[in-house]
């Protein structure tokens, strides 16, 4: 790798309306069973939210793995409400909590190698023009 290469970092930000978006919990922030209360509970730095069953489940698959659309799909399974367009609910429910700092979303790894061919092509060129010009 040459020293004027670029690499995209591989937790760049994503867009959250990209369905390749890879959503996990940020630092800092813990998902957890409040026994006291007998609920489930997202705590994170100057804040704790109540979760009802559906972003209970949302958050429970945002481990860094799967994109929003393989959530997606694994809400279908978990039978909320079948056939629901649950894409369009996964986005909202993690673009609001990404807002609130308690979810960060990353790039899949396959979206990284079509971002990152255009990208070193630009570089190339640029690079090209600026050492013909020297």
């Amino acid at each position: 790798m040459s020293a004027n290469q670029i690499v995209p970092d591989k937790m760049a930000q994503a867009s959250v309306s990209s369905p390749r978006a890879v959503p996990s919990l940020a630092a800092g922030t813990r998902l957890y069973f409040d026994s006291q209360h007998q609920r489930w509970v997202i705590k994170a730095p100057h804040q704790v939210v109540f979760l009802d069953p559906v972003s209970l489940d949302v958050l429970r698959a945002c481990e860094g793995e799967r994109n929003l659309v393989a959530i997606a799909l694994s809400m279908d399974a978990l039978n909320h409400r079948p056939g629901r367009a649950w894409l369009d609910v996964v986005t909202d429910i993690v673009r609001h909590f990404e807002a609130r700092g308690v979810l960060r979303c990353r790039l899949e790894d396959s979206a990284l190698s079509q971002v990152q061919r255009p990208l070193q092509g630009l570089a190339e060129r640029l690079l090209e023009r600026r050492s013909s010009t020297k």
